[in-house]
Parts: structure tokens; sequence; C-alpha cells
């Protein structure tokens, strides 16, 4: 009673008591609604996903995230999984649950075939594998003994691929090429080289995947896209016609052509051609694959001779065929060897088609150059002079030393169903792609 008789203070209206009650009771109904809607568009990412099928749920896989947390104990390791088509009884294998049941068991997802063509498709690895024209895993011929050639020359490259990739790791990863002297990022130029005007046709740098990629469309659509198989053939015949020439020492090779006139030289760059040619040379017309062969076979010979022509047996960025001097560099910044894979490229593919000896004779050759003259503390380094018996290191272990020339090497002294050309297509960076087999595609789901 004496508040209310103090100066300047009213006695609050029950009106007023009653708005302030239902504002803040709908301001709270409001967020729990709220609260609630979150919740269900929140909920599948916390929860366990399921795939309804007629009368039963499936339940991914998510023993691994409750076992990380240390919520279950480590499983047992769970029995093979058995052939496809075969029935699978009831087991960890599978994870099916009858609606209404107690209980539940933690499954792998891939197990499960889907019975209806709506369910979005899931990636089975042991269907993948199926598709495949040749085993992925096995024994090899060559490995029976551990005393075989072969094998110890591909033990030997993957013995420098893990030193490679080691000092890649360790020096160079997150920044650029490795610099095997210093072990320091090489921060080096983007496009520093290109510029200019003049018209410039090249089967090497800056055209040529455009080649390759035709026929190797063609190969990875499983047969099916004419188009780029026509645009090969087309591409090629007008290479033939365009810059195909024979050397007076009967050396055939790519020249280029620029501001409408021919250069009689090649660019290791473009010695992937050999490979390429041998590659579209199986699904040629019959007349023209012995064609096609021989002209594989011819430019990749070119491409040796300018490695079996150097002092260190590595071949030189660039070699002309002018008067006496042929398959070899003219000018100083030339005769550089960066790590190049394009000429142990077309040696792998030659192997893999005529299983020459005379191919891997070849590619042990590089191996042996690549220990003596290229091998540094930190790595693997260009040289920059083939033609000199000590070079001098450039400082630079290329991304595709890793990527392409190793990989190229190891893959020639392997056997033909390790990444089988029949399966596996390789882009211009080495990456094996897949081959659609689309025609046993329905096989696979049995």
């Amino acid at each position: 009673m004496l508040l209310w008789k103090v100066s300047g203070f009213q006695q609050p209206s029950v009106r007023r008591l009653r708005l302030q009650r239902k504002f803040h009771f709908l301001l709270c109904l409001s967020g729990l609604v709220t609260l609630c809607f979150g919740a269900l568009f929140l909920l599948p990412l916390f929860l366990p996903l399921r795939l309804q099928q007629p009368d039963q749920e499936v339940v991914a896989d998510v023993s691994s995230h409750l076992l990380a947390r240390g919520m279950v104990p480590p499983p047992k390791p769970a029995p093979a999984a058995p052939a496809l088509g075969e029935h699978e009884p009831r087991s960890q294998s599978r994870i099916l649950r009858k609606k209404g049941g107690a209980r539940r068991t933690w499954p792998t997802i891939a197990a499960v075939r889907p019975k209806n063509k709506s369910v979005l498709f899931s990636f089975d690895f042991n269907a993948f594998r199926s598709r495949l024209c040749h085993p992925v895993l096995g024994a090899r011929a060559d490995e029976k003994s551990s005393r075989s050639p072969v094998r110890a020359q591909r033990e030997k490259i993957k013995e420098m691929m893990k030193f490679a990739w080691q000092n890649y790791k360790r020096y160079a990863m997150g920044q650029n090429e490795l610099r095997p002297l210093t072990k320091d990022g090489y921060q080096g130029k983007l496009f520093g080289g290109l510029g200019g005007a003049t018209q410039h046709v090249s089967v090497g740098g800056l055209g040529d995947s455009f080649y390759e990629y035709l026929i190797k469309s063609w190969l990875m659509s499983a047969k099916i896209d004419l188009e780029a198989k026509t645009m090969y053939y087309k591409a090629l015949e007008a290479i033939e016609t365009n810059l195909l020439k024979v050397s007076p020492g009967g050396l055939t090779y790519i020249a280029e052509w620029k501001g409408g006139t021919v250069v009689n030289k090649m660019n290791h760059l473009a010695c992937f051609a050999g490979g390429m040619i041998a590659l579209g040379a199986e699904e040629a017309e019959e007349t023209e694959r012995a064609h096609y062969r021989e002209l594989a076979a011819q430019i990749t010979k070119t491409c040796h001779e300018s490695y079996a022509r150097s002092d260190t047996k590595l071949g030189p960025e660039v070699f002309w065929f002018v008067s006496s001097r042929e398959a070899m560099a003219i000018y100083g910044r030339e005769s550089s060897y960066t790590l190049r894979p394009e000429v142990v490229e077309s040696y792998m593919y030659l192997w893999r088609q005529t299983h020459d000896p005379l191919y891997r004779e070849w590619g042990w050759e590089v191996v042996v150059a690549l220990e003596k003259y290229c091998l540094t503390e930190a790595g693997f380094s260009g040289i920059r002079d083939v033609y000199s018996s000590t070079p001098s290191h450039d400082n630079k272990q290329q991304s595709f030393f890793l990527a392409e020339t190793l990989k190229y090497l190891y893959l020639l002294f392997s056997d033909d169903d390790v990444l089988s050309l029949e399966d596996w297509v390789f882009n211009t960076e080495a990456h094996p792609l897949p081959v659609n087999h689309s025609d046993s595609s329905s096989r696979a789901w049995g």
C-alpha cells in the first residue's frame, strides 16, 4: 500500500499482465515448434541410413562409427562373402530385420542387391570385379621363382617409386614439384613459355591430349562411341598426310607445322604417339591394322634413337632431323631431360601389343640411366644436358615422374592382367579409368 503512494509508481493493470503472459506463451510455443521442425530435418544426419524394401529394413553399416566412439567392442572378422548369385544365409554379411522384430544386426549395405530398379545404385566392388575381363589378383607366371629377372626388375622400379614418393611427401607435398638438391619447393611460372600469334600445329604439347582422347573415348565406351572413333581415324589420316616424315637415315617422325612451314623436329611430348597408334591399330579396319602397327613401331623406334644417341641414354626435350644430325637436339635448351614419361609410355603399349622383348630391354636402359644420372639424396632430378656424361641437375622432380614415368615402367615389367588394357584406359596423366562393359552389367546382378 505504501508503494502505491510513492510518486510516479502505478499499479500494473490485470489486462497488461495477461497480455504479457500470452506473449511469453506464444513466444515459447513458436520456439518449440521451430525446434521440432528443425529436429525433423536434421534427424537423418544423426541416424543410420535406411533403405526400405517390401517387408524388410536395410540398415547401413555404422559399426565403424560406433567403434570409433568406444560404444561397441571390436567385431570379430567376418567370414568370406559368397560368390555372386549364391544364396546368402542370415549372417553378419547381411542386414535384414523383419518389421516388428526386436533384434538388429549391423551389416554391410553392398551385400544387399536391390530387387526394385527404382532403388538408387550403390557401388559393389564384387560386382565391378566380376565385369573385368582379366582377374585382379592371382599368382603371376614370372613370380613363381624368386630369382626371376623380370620380378627383380619390377621390384627395382617399385623401390625407385617408393624413394621418390617418400621424399616428395617429406619436402614438397602441398607446395609444388620437388627440388631434390635444396629440398625446398619449386615455384614455377604458369604458362611461362606460351605466347605469340603464329599458328603452330603439333602432336606434342598443347594438342596431344585431344588426339589420344578420341581413341580412348571409343575404348572407354566399350566401343559404342562411334563418333569419337571416326574423328580419331580422320585426325590420324591428317597427321600422316601433313606431318609424318621419314629422315634420310630412315627414321620415321612426326614433324611440326609453324606459320605455314613444316619444321623437321619432334618434341619429346609427341613420343606418346607410338603407343596411341598401337592402341588404335587393334580397332582399325583389317586392311589398315598391319600398317598402323608398323607405324607405331617405327615412331617408337625413332624416339628410342633420341635416347640411344645421347651420352646419358636419356632423351632430349626436342630432337631434329637436319643435315647429319638426326634424332638429336641442336640448341642448348633443347638438350634437357625433365623425367618425361612419353617414350616409356609407348614402350609399355608396344609391349602389351607385341610382347617383343626389345621394348623391355629399352625400358630397362631407361631405369639404369635414371639411377645413374638422375638419382639424388632427396629424390630424382631432371638434367640439363643429356649429351654430357657429367650432367648438372635442374633441381626439380616433376610430379608426372611419379604419376606416369615410374608407373609405365612398372607396368612394362608386369603381366598383362595388371591393369589390363581390356578393362582400363589411361588418361593423359596415366590415371586408370574403367572401361564401361555395359553388355555384362545385367550379368553382374545375376
